[in-house]
């Protein structure tokens, strides 16, 4: 324990520290100060205890002091307050204040010792006090997250039931859940890829160490990041389900960038990579079930689009297929020069006056130094395929120069194109053309379509990004990249089909479908049919 003597005479502040017995009432540090103002930035600092004080001194008197105090902490400060015989009015107002008790001047030794033992044997009851409800509000809160987990897991697994209708009501109130019985709710389920992978390890306690930090970090993100109402449980499967109250379509748009968020965490915090499935429309608190279903079912497309995602019932790669290549990305820029028409880079650096404007930077000394970096960004790149142009290596001044000739964004931003569209002169007098790449994608999806295959990863392999290869199946294809795939992945199964060796579910699995049931859902969708219709159709019995 601490304890803080404030008295402006030194003879008596002193003598205190010294000629008391203090450790004989278990206090071990002895804090002084002269007067009011002092003894604030010590208490502030050094947070004592106990505070033995003069009521009457210089500068702040011992009853300013303590009011102060008073102020700044709910449950106040313990003190005793020194006075003499005619200070009662100003005794009695300290006590309202939150001192203990007083001693009289001239102090008695033994009077402030009984003082003493009383303040200590009042100060351990309340920490007992204070220690006891601590524990009693974590066993309480404790067992509500779980009475919380349990309700929301019935929720979710089981479908509604008029008959429980009540009982739900009244125990979303109980535990601090009744936002979910007034606002419609969009259902996010959140798990982590290669499991079982993770399971089959040496250390088997690797699984559960990923599933707690998963967990945290959803949970600390939804409480600092989401403007909306959240609730979080994990089913039976380990996975993580996440209600987040949705009223309207822009609630959904922020529900998906909530996810992008949580992934993005994941991965830098847990070193884990994780799927979210999110439902496509919102629902009351009776259709939890269905949206967790539907949520749930979304989820198994990683098996079919990839993992580390945010997964929707339209697909991620419709959705990725949205963006446009950015002036930001050296890599897409990239593409643009070597496959791009003019019109294309054009657009692209309508992006540049934004750019420059998100750098904040206040000199235009600066701008033209992050430009010109940006700019040597690019040319790395492009020398890494293959433009043969050196002079900007070996004269970096030069590129300088030329960009210090100008002061506006507007005459940047025309430079910047100019020297882009010179580098992308170049790359046409002898790179692929845009068709080649799309032929050289095609003949690695035709070898390659019963793998997991992702737009990334086939961009990787005809290098260019995923943005530009998703415009490039558009443009040569008039389809997605997708669609594609589901195309040659199709045809490859009605051939299987109409082989009686094959079973469906071997079919499913040699087209690059480990799940049978939403390759039954796709082939019915692209031809109208089920693959056992199919089969019917060609003659074949299947069992």
């Amino acid at each position: 324990m601490r304890v803080l003597i404030v008295d402006d005479e030194l003879e008596i502040r002193e003598g205190l520290k010294a000629k008391f017995p203090w450790a004989d009432y278990g206090i071990e540090e002895i804090l002084t100060a002269e007067d009011g103002e002092m003894a604030l930035a010590v208490a502030r600092e050094s947070n004592p205890e106990l505070i033995v004080t003069d009521i009457k001194m210089q500068r702040m008197t011992g009853l300013e002091f303590i009011q102060l105090l008073a102020a700044e902490r709910a449950e106040g400060w313990r003190s005793i307050v020194i006075s003499g015989y005619d200070d009662f009015d100003i005794v009695r107002q300290a006590m309202k204040l939150g001192a203990m008790d007083y001693v009289l001047k001239p102090i008695n030794i033994t009077e402030l010792g009984e003082v003493v033992r009383k303040a200590i044997v009042q100060l351990e009851r309340e920490q007992l006090e204070r220690t006891n409800q601590t524990l009693m509000d974590s066993h309480v809160q404790n067992a509500m997250t779980i009475m919380r987990e349990e309700l929301l897991r019935e929720m979710l697994e089981h479908p509604h039931s008029a008959s429980r209708e009540s009982r739900v009501v009244h125990r979303l109130q109980t535990l601090q859940l009744d936002w979910m019985i007034r606002e419609k709710m969009a259902v996010m389920v959140m798990e982590a890829d290669d499991l079982k992978a993770i399971e089959n390890r040496r250390d088997r306690s690797e699984k559960g160490l990923i599933l707690f930090g998963i967990g945290n970090v959803v949970k600390q993100t939804l409480e600092e990041d989401s403007p909306l109402a959240a609730a979080l449980c994990q089913d039976a499967r380990g996975r993580w389900a996440i209600m987040v109250g949705c009223p309207d379509q822009q609630s959904m748009e922020q529900c998906k960038e909530l996810a992008q968020l949580c992934i993005e965490r994941v991965n830098r915090f847990v070193k884990a990579k994780v799927s979210v499935g999110l439902c496509s429309l919102f629902g009351s608190y009776q259709q939890l079930h269905e949206l967790f279903a539907e949520s749930s079912g979304i989820l198994e497309q990683k098996a079919v689009y990839g993992g580390n995602r945010l997964l929707t019932s339209q697909g991620w790669e419709e959705e990725a297929t949205q963006d446009n290549p950015s002036v930001r990305n050296p890599d897409e820029v990239l593409d643009l020069i070597r496959y791009g028409s003019d019109e294309d880079i054009a657009g692209l650096m309508d992006g540049f006056v934004e750019m420059v404007q998100s750098w904040a930077l206040p000199h235009s000394r600066d701008i033209h130094q992050q430009i010109f970096e940006w700019l040597l960004h690019v040319y790395k790149k492009a020398a890494q395929f293959g433009w043969q142009d050196r002079s900007w290596e070996r004269n970096p001044i030069a590129l300088w120069e030329q960009l210090e000739q100008y002061d506006t964004l507007e005459s940047l931003r025309g430079k910047a194109e100019q020297l882009l569209l010179a580098v992308a002169r170049d790359f046409r007098s002898y790179a692929s053309s845009p068709s080649q790449i799309i032929q050289e994608a095609d003949r690695y999806i035709a070898k390659h379509y019963s793998d997991g295959l992702t737009l990334q990863s086939v961009a990787a392999e005809v290098h260019v990004t995923p943005v530009w290869l998703s415009k490039l199946f558009k443009k040569e294809k008039g389809k997605t990249f997708l669609e594609h795939v589901t195309d040659v992945r199709m045809e490859h199964a009605k051939r299987m089909l109409s082989d009686v060796q094959f079973k469906i579910y071997q079919v499913a699995s040699r087209v690059g479908y480990k799940d049978p049931v939403h390759f039954t859902k796709l082939f019915k969708k692209q031809m109208g049919c089920t693959p056992k219709e199919f089969r019917n159709m060609q003659g074949i019995a299947d069992d």
